[in-house]
């Protein structure tokens, strides 16, 4: 069976859903010619991914030197024990590419907001940063662009969503 190009349709709270309830993913990013991509994990807040980091690495001189960036989020809904024996590689499943510019927060007050997002969507609402995490921590921010998400809930069932600003 070939593939057939499918056109994605603008649903935006579809997108969103899939992010519901996820904690991780992956940030890659571009040196040049070399990608170099992350597990890292994140806050989905306000149309923006948040993360926490150290305050050295390699992830943050790319970042320097070139703030695009995709973060990927994928679910599988089900194991290869649960789907059929002949589709153990087709179970249920969502996929989401996030495309944006990321941002190294220095600003130590800016540093407590992100902090502060972060932790709320960990189900902290009041988490307060303290002075030796401001200064031990970093914080980045993905101002997202677009999203595109591919979902299969049920075999041969393919939806293409796409995400875009307010």
């Amino acid at each position: 069976m070939a593939n057939t190009l499918i056109e994605p349709v603008l649903n935006c709270a579809a997108c969103e859903r899939v992010i519901q309830d996820t904690y991780q993913g992956t940030l890659a990013m571009c040196h040049e010619n070399t990608p170099y991509a992350v597990p890292m994990n994140h806050a989905f807040v306000d149309g923006k991914f948040y993360f926490h980091c150290g305050i050295r690495g390699h992830k943050l001189d790319l970042i320097a030197q070139n703030p695009n960036v995709v973060y990927v989020i994928n679910k599988l809904h089900a194991t290869a024990e649960q789907t059929e024996d002949d589709a153990c590689c087709h179970g249920p499943w969502e996929s989401l590419i996030a495309y944006g510019t990321a941002r190294v927060v220095e600003d130590l007050d800016e540093k407590a907001v992100v902090f502060g997002k972060f932790m709320g969507y960990y189900g902290k609402p009041d988490y307060k940063m303290n002075e030796q995490a401001r200064t031990s921590t970093s914080g980045i921010v993905i101002d997202v662009t677009s999203m595109t998400v591919r979902s299969e809930l049920t075999r041969g069932t393919t939806e293409y969503w796409l995400w875009t600003p307010a």
